[in-house]
C-alpha cells in the first residue's frame, strides 16, 4: 500500500513539474521582443514614432518605406499620422511594408530641431522576436539635392508606456528595396548624415544598387494609392496618377529649358561661324 502511495505521489509530482515547465515555455512564447530590446505581450498595442532632427535645409519631398514583421505584428491601418506632412501618400494594404511619399515645393518642412516625422500603431499577435525597420529612398531639400545632414531616432510605446526612447532605428535588409530603390540619398547605420555624424571615419552606410536614372514614382504608382488629407484622414486620391506622373515630367522639362537658356546666354555667337545649314 505504501509503495502504491509512493508511486502515485511521484507521478503527481512529475506531472506538476512538467506543467510548470510547459507554462513557463508558453509564457515565454507569448512575449514579443521588438528590435532586440522592447518587450510586449500578445494583445498589446505597440506605437512606433520616428523622429527627425538636425537638418540644415527644409524638406520639399521624400520617399520612405517602413517595414514590420507581419507574422508578429498587425498594422492598424488607420493609425498612421504625419502632422507635418499634408497629403502624405501611403499604402497600408501591403503585407509587412508601408511605402509612402510626399512632395510640396511650395510648403517646405523644417526639422532643424527634433520633431515627429511619423507614427503608427501595431497589435502584437504572436510571441517571439520581431523588428520595425525603415529605408529612405529619397529625401531632398530646397536646393533640389539630397539631404546630407540629418538625425533619425525613434520611440517605442507599449500600451502607452515607453519601452524605448531615442533609439537608433534599424535599416531594412530587404533585397528588392536595396536593389531597385537606391537613389542619391544614403542611409547610415548610426541614423545620421554624412555631414553631421560624429564618427565620420567609421560611418557605415546601407546601400543597394545605384541606377543611372531613378524615378521616385516608377513603382509607387502601384504601391502608393492612399493619402492623408489635411485633417489626417486616409482618403482615396483620384488625381494620384496625374500628380505622380505629371509633376516629374513637367519639372524635368522646366529644368531642361532653364539649362538650355543659360548655356545659350553664356555661349558667344560669331556671325562668320553660321553657315547656310544653321539658318534652317
Amino acid at each position: 500500500m505504501r509503495r502504491l502511495l509512493s508511486i502515485i505521489t511521484a507521478v503527481m509530482m512529475t506531472a506538476l513539474i512538467i506543467s510548470a515547465s510547459a507554462g513557463s515555455v508558453f509564457a515565454a512564447d507569448e512575449e514579443l521582443t521588438i528590435n532586440g530590446e522592447g518587450k510586449a505581450k500578445v494583445g498589446d498595442t505597440v506605437k512606433f514614432t520616428l523622429y527627425l532632427d538636425e537638418t540644415k535645409e527644409d524638406i520639399i519631398g521624400f520617399e520612405l518605406r517602413l517595414f514590420y514583421d507581419s507574422e508578429y505584428l498587425s498594422f492598424n491601418k488607420k493609425s498612421l499620422t504625419s502632422e507635418k506632412f499634408d497629403n502624405l501618400f501611403y499604402n497600408p494594404d501591403l503585407d509587412g511594408k508601408i511605402p509612402m511619399n510626399w512632395t510640396d515645393i511650395g510648403n517646405p518642412v523644417s526639422f532643424s530641431t527634433k520633431d515627429a516625422f511619423l507614427s503608427c500603431e501595431f497589435e502584437v499577435i504572436k510571441g517571439g522576436e520581431a523588428s520595425i525597420k525603415y529605408f529612405v529612398t529619397e529625401m531632398y531639400g530646397d536646393d533640389m539635392t539630397y539631404l546630407k545632414s540629418y538625425k533619425w531616432t525613434y520611440d517605442l510605446e507599449v500600451n502607452g508606456d515607453k519601452v524605448i526612447t531615442d533609439g537608433v532605428p534599424l535599416i531594412t535588409d530587404d533585397e528588392e528595396t536595396l536593389n531597385s530603390r537606391q537613389s542619391s540619398f544614403i542611409n547610415y547605420v548610426d541614423g545620421m548624415g554624412e555631414e553631421n555624424s560624429p564618427n565620420k571615419d567609421n560611418h557605415e552606410a546601407v546601400e543597394g544598387q545605384h541606377h543611372a536614372t531613378y524615378n521616385v514614382y516608377e513603382n509607387d504608382v502601384i504601391e502608393v494609392t492612399r493619402y492623408e488629407d489635411v485633417e489626417g484622414n486616409p482618403t482615396k486620391n483620384s488625381n494620384f496618377w496625374i500628380l505622380a506622373i505629371g509633376i516629374p515630367v513637367v519639372a524635368a522639362l522646366v529644368i531642361a529649358a532653364i539649362v538650355i537658356v543659360i548655356k545659350n546666354k553664356k555661349k558667344p555667337v560669331k556671325a562668320d561661324n553660321i553657315d547656310s545649314s544653321d539658318e534652317n
